[in-house]
């Protein structure tokens, strides 16, 4: 029910980009500029978008959406990634081009920066662990370059890799055994699809 709702949103999206911002419709031709990444919630009631734009949000499977304000001082905020929690519909994480990892608890009504351990704060891809909610993987680009990891939900990163090769475009983590305790990690790049196991 959920991946078909996910379809209706992606095909409603890319005939006609209305936004509702802040609640107020807008106009058709709106379009939300670059759209980096889409996620439900763990219940299936939120869509979740990150764009050029900021973060927005859909109860409806994309019909309308309402932009989500995060309070980041100076600029406004260029969305990457989202990773949502698998079993708390409340929690998701935003991956930001300029302010690092941001974390909701409350769907999105107050947010806090999750970055300590980071050593850089342009965050192109979020996984989160499907079997391990507090375990996720976050890559950096350009300063502080790498792959980082959390077990604690996001109270501290640790520099784990290099990462892969090319502009990362996604990041997954996948629930394929790799026999050696752990599961796989995707990236999609621009140079295609590579995986390493997330023991690395």
């Amino acid at each position: 029910m959920h991946r078909a709702a996910a379809f209706l949103a992606l095909a409603f999206l890319s005939v006609a980009p209305a936004v509702a911002v802040s609640g107020q419709p807008s106009s058709p031709t709106q379009p939300f500029e670059h759209v980096h990444a889409l996620a439900f919630d763990a219940a299936g009631r939120a869509l979740w978008l990150g764009a050029h734009t900021g973060l927005y949000r859909s109860e409806d499977s994309g019909r309308t959406w309402a932009k989500v304000q995060i309070p980041v001082q100076g600029h406004s905020l260029d969305v990457m990634a989202i990773a949502t929690h698998p079993a708390e519909a409340d929690v998701v994480y935003a991956g930001t081009h300029e302010a690092g990892v941001m974390k909701t608890a409350d769907g999105g009504k107050t947010w806090a920066a999750v970055n300590t351990g980071l050593r850089g704060l342009d965050v192109h891809g979020l996984a989160i662990d499907p079997n391990v909610s507090a375990k996720l993987h976050a890559l950096v680009r350009d300063t502080g370059a790498g792959v980082y990891r959390t077990t604690d939900a996001g109270q501290k990163w640790v520099r784990v890799d290099d990462g892969p090769a090319g502009e990362t475009k996604v990041l997954a983590s996948v629930n394929i055994p790799t026999g050696m305790g752990g599961i796989f990690l995707y990236a999609g790049t621009g140079d295609g699809l590579q995986r390493n196991p997330d023991c690395f």
